[in-house]
Order: structure tokens, then sequence, then C-alpha cells
């Protein structure tokens, strides 16, 4: 995914932007100081994806202070035309004037990030890393992000009956497409992790969970149903469901190539910041590759806060590798970064949009 225009009303602190982007740029950097709007251009950027974007927060937070809904648009070098709207607790989409679902999207691109809080995925609660594997796994299997907005659909339907009492048929029917979109979900997540293992270097990924288990029975459909139906009692008591592909999380180990062979991997969870960061590139990197070797199409890079990631001479190798596989780089950072870039386009940015 490229984009060639992007244009923005009432996005956060941004009451408008026209940025369009010369066919020669390859590496676009938003420069300015702290509010001047960088990173909402990059929210926006990764709301080119059925997802909620690199900072998931809600529609409504998004609207600037006193306006009524928001807007973005963007046209892609393929000439596909994305417009968006939130309005009224909803965000709508247009593909080329029509309307489409948030999941149309999928089919056009992706958009990866690297951001401060990505420093911390692996610390963080697992809901964060089911999120990130689901949304890269979406970029390479557009259908599963149907497959997690109907799966979370009717599972938050079941709890719902739950917790009112209620059951019989209406019950029995969602947990069985709870079930049935649940074991596509699980699928999807791990046909990724298989297809991406071979690109990763320097870092491991596993899935954890005893929702994993179904997909070994001859009717993991039913195995997971009987899950659900097992599970009644204490699902309405805690008011969360606890079986199912909402309740894996993910493994990380980072393979080091110096040191006592007894320590030559660490696991994500407790290394250093640095080594932590060290991993998540290795994702990234092999993300991209498996994108672009598969598909031909590699995607949308952003990295928030460039000069946080890495020393300089990684950032430039990170860079040139990210190039080299065909990406489209936004960067945010308050200096500008080396010239030595190539594809470099410099975006000066003041509070509310474009400087100069």
């Amino acid at each position: 995914m490229r984009v060639s225009h992007l244009k923005l009303s009432h996005f956060r602190n941004l009451g408008s932007l026209n940025l369009p982007i010369a066919e020669d740029a390859q590496v676009i950097a938003l420069i300015g100081q702290n509010g001047s709007g960088k990173t909402s251009v990059l929210e926006a950027l990764s709301l080119l994806t059925p997802t909620r974007g690199l900072l998931t927060a809600e529609g409504k937070a998004q609207i600037q202070t006193g306006a009524k809904e928001w807007g973005i648009w963007a046209q892609l070098n393929s000439g596909a035309e994305f417009g968006q709207v939130y309005r009224k607790s909803e965000r709508l989409l247009t593909i080329d004037t029509h309307r489409q679902p948030l999941e149309a999207m999928a089919r056009h691109g992706s958009v990866v990030w690297l951001t401060p809080n990505t420093d911390f995925l692996f610390s963080g609660p697992p809901a964060n890393r089911r999120r990130w594997l689901d949304d890269l796994t979406t970029a390479l299997i557009p259908a599963h992000a149907e497959a997690v907005s109907r799966f979370n659909l009717h599972r938050q339907s079941r709890l719902r009956l739950l917790q009112n009492g209620e059951g019989g048929d209406w019950l029995d029917a969602e947990e069985r497409l709870a079930a049935e979109w649940g074991i596509q979900v699980l699928k999807y997540r791990t046909e990724y992790l298989t297809r991406l293992a071979p690109h990763l270097h320097g870092v491991t990924l596993s899935l954890s969970g005893n929702a994993l288990e179904v997909l070994k029975d001859d009717n993991p459909i039913a195995a997971l149903k009987g899950k659900f139906e097992r599970s009644r009692e204490i699902d309405a008591r805690i008011g969360r469901t606890h079986a199912g592909p909402n309740t894996l999380d993910l493994a990380g180990q980072l393979i080091l190539t110096d040191g006592p062979e007894s320590l030559r991997t660490i696991p994500l969870s407790t290394a250093s910041s640095g080594q932590h960061k060290r991993g998540l590139i290795h994702w990234l990197v092999g993300h991209v590759q498996l994108l672009a070797q598969t598909q031909n199409r590699p995607p949308l890079v952003l990295i928030d806060e460039f000069s946080a990631h890495l020393d300089t001479a990684r950032r430039q190798l990170l860079i040139e590798t990210l190039l080299n596989s065909g990406c489209q780089i936004w960067l945010t950072d308050t200096e500008t970064p080396p010239t030595t870039l190539p594809g470099l386009h410099v975006v000066p940015m003041e509070h509310g949009g474009l400087a100069g």
C-alpha cells in the first residue's frame, strides 16, 4: 500500500490537512514539535485498515473539539480512493465513492506500525498482543478481519444473554455462531504464524492457551461450542468469556548470537527495552518480507518518534531493509532525519496542520 494524497478534516488536533505526495517519495518524514499533529497523521493512515488504528482510540475521541464528525480521504498509488467519516457513533467507508464494509479495505493493502506503545507489547496485557497479531494476520489473510468481528459480535451477544438469565434456542444459536467464527480466528492466527516462521530471523513466536486444543478435535466447532456450554455459569458470574480465541496469549523469544549458549534465548516478556525493540523489529521485517514475497504487496509502514527506535546505524539499516521490500514509510520526529535516506520527502508540521 502506498498513499499518493491524504486529506483530513476535524481529525484529532487537525482542523484540516491537504497533503499531496510526490511520486518519488519513499520516506515521508513529518517533522515538528510535540502537539503539531504528526501522530494524528499516522493515526489517520493506520485507519486505512479495518482495525482501530495505532492508538486503538474510540472514534468519538478522535473528533476535533467543537466539531461533530471527522473525515479521512486517501488516494492510493493503485488509483483506489478511500473515504471515511465518523458520524453518529459509526465509522462509515466508501471505496471509489461506493459504500463498503470496513473489512473491504484489507483487500487493497495493509499498514503496520511501530510506536512508543509497542515497546511494551510483550510486557503488557495479552489483549494488546492479540490485537497486534490480528492486525498483521489480516494483512496476509483479509478474511480474518471479518472472522474476528463476527466472533466478538456473537461472543458479546452470548454474554449479554447469560447475564440477563436468558437461555434456550437463542443462546444455543449464539454459542454455535461464536464457535464457528472462533474456529476461523484460531485457524487464521495459526496459519499466519506458520507462514511467517520461515521469514523470522532472531525471534520466534508461539501461541498458547487451552483454546488451541479444539483444533485437534475431529469436530473443532463442536468442541469449542462445548467449552462455551460448560462455562456458562462462570462466564455469567465473572462477566467475560473465559474459553475461546479471546483467551490465547502470544509469546516471543529473542535469539541472541553471543553470550553463553544457555542464555541465547530471552523471553520478550522479560527482555530489556532495547532487546524488546529488536524483537519487534525482527517481527516487523519478517512480516514485510512475507507480504512482499507471497503477495507482492508490501505494507505501508508507520514509525512514530523515529529517533526513539534503536541507534542511528540500526535505524538506517531498518529503513533500507523496508525500502528494499518495496514499502512506503511514514515517520515522525522533532528533527529532520539524515538526508541520506533514499526518496526522503520532509513535511514540516506546526500546531494544527502543515507549516509554511
